[in-house]
C-alpha cells in the first residue's frame, strides 16, 4: 500500500534508533572479545595504558580493562532505556506531523476538532511562510499536545473518522503499555512503579527497584511501533488520501535536491520511498510546479534527509 511522507519519516527515524542500540550491543561485544583475547585484560592496569590509546576518549574513562568490561553491563541497560524513550517518543512525533500534515492538506478537517483559532493567531499565520501550515501547526498543539498517546489516538480518530482504535485494540493496548514503561523510564529514574506493576503484573512486581531490561524489550517496543504506525498510516491513507499530495511533494524535493536528475529519476525515487505509481508526467508536472510558484515546502529539511539516506541506502544509483 502506497505510504505518506509522514510514515516515511518515522521508519527512517526508527531504524536510526534501533540500529544505533544494535550498534552499541555489538561494540560492547567486540570490546569484550578484543580485551579477553590473548590475556589482555591481565596485562595492563589501565585502559589507557595500551599502546595509543593515551588519549582524550580513553583517558575521559581511565580504569582497568576488567572494571570497563563489568561496566558495560550497567551502562548497556541505560542505553536500552534511553532506545526505549527515544522510539515512543518517535511515534509521538509521527501521530502529531500525521495529524498536522492531513489538516494541511484537507483543512476541513479543522470543523470536526473543535478547536478555535484567535485572530491573532492567524495574524501570525499570515506572517509566515506558509499560513495553512501555521494554522495546522496551531490546531494540532491544541488538540493533542499534552496527550497519551491513547488519548491522541482517540481525537485522531474523532477528526478522520478513522476507527483505528476499535480495528486495532490488542496492538494499541500493547503499544500503551510501551508508553507506561516510557514513561517509568524518564519520570521515575528507571525504576519500577505502581502504573507499571499495574500493567504488567506477571512481569513488575517490586516498586522502587531498576526496571529489568533485556534485548526483548527493544525489538519487542519498536516492532509493536512500527506495526501500529503502519496502520495508522494506512487508514490515514483510506480517509484523507494523502499519498497524491505527498508524492508531488517528494518530488519537488527530489528536483531541488538533486539537479542533475532526470524526470525518470525523480519517479523511480518517488515510487521506491513512497510504493505510489508515479510516472516521468507527474514528475514534470511537479518540477514545473516548483520553478512556477517557488513554494514554500513544510518540513523540508526532514523530507530531504530521507531522500538523501533513501539514495545512499540503495545498492545502485538511480541513474544507472
Amino acid at each position: 500500500m502506497p505510504r505518506t511522507l509522514s510514515f516515511a519519516i518515522f521508519k527512517n527515524r526508527l531504524s536510526s534508533e534501533i540500529r544505533n542500540y544494535w550498534y552499541s550491543r555489538t561494540a560492547f561485544k567486540y570490546t569484550d572479545r578484543w580485551w579477553n583475547e590473548n590475556d589482555k585484560i591481565n596485562q595492563y592496569a589501565r585502559i589507557t595504558e595500551y599502546d595509543g590509546d593515551a588519549t582524550q576518549v580513553f583517558s575521559s574513562i581511565d580504569i582497568s580493562p576488567k572494571e570497563y568490561l563489568e561496566t558495560t553491563k550497567s551502562v548497556l541497560w541505560a542505553i536500552r532505556g534511553n532506545t526505549i524513550i527515544n522510539i515512543v517518543t518517535e511515534f509521538e512525533s509521527f501521530l502529531y506531523s500525521q495529524l498536522k500534515r492531513a489538516i494541511y492538506i484537507s483543512p476541513s478537517l479543522l470543523e470536526r476538532s473543535g478547536v478555535e483559532i484567535s485572530a491573532t493567531e492567524l495574524s501570525d499565520a499570515f506572517t509566515s511562510n506558509d499560513p495553512k501550515n501555521q494554522i495546522a501547526e496551531q490546531i494540532v498543539k491544541k488538540y493533542i499536545r499534552n496527550k497519551s498517546h491513547y488519548k491522541m489516538l482517540r481525537k485522531i480518530d474523532a477528526v478522520i473518522r478513522g476507527g483505528i482504535l476499535n480495528a486495532h485494540e490488542d496492538l494499541v493496548e500493547r503499544w500503551v503499555k510501551k508508553t507506561i514503561l516510557r514513561n517509568a523510564l524518564i519520570h521515575n529514574s528507571k525504576k519500577i512503579n505502581t502504573e507499571l506493576i499495574n500493567a504488567w503484573p506477571d512481569i513488575y512486581s517490586n516498586a522502587g527497584y531498576d526496571i529489568p531490561l533485556d534485548d526483548g524489550n527493544i525489538v519487542r517496543t519498536h516492532h509493536t511501533g512500527y506495526l501500529l504506525a503502519k496502520k495508522i498510516d494506512e487508514q490515514f491513507q483510506r480517509t484523507i488520501s494523502m499519498h497524491t499530495h505527498d508524492a508531488m511533494v517528494l518530488a519537488r524535493v527530489i528536483f531541488l535536491t538533486y539537479k542533475d536528475f532526470s524526470l525518470g529519476d525523480i519517479a523511480k525515487t518517488v515510487y521506491g520511498m513512497l510504493s505510489i505509481p508515479f510516472n516521468k508526467d507527474k514528475a514534470e508536472s511537479a518540477v514545473a510546479y516548483q520553478k512556477r510558484t517557488r513554494e514554500y515546502i513544510p518540513d523540508f529539511i526532514h523530507i530531504e534527509k530521507i531522500v538523501k539516506d533513501y539514495l545512499e541506502g540503495s545498492n545502485t544509483s538511480v541513474n544507472n
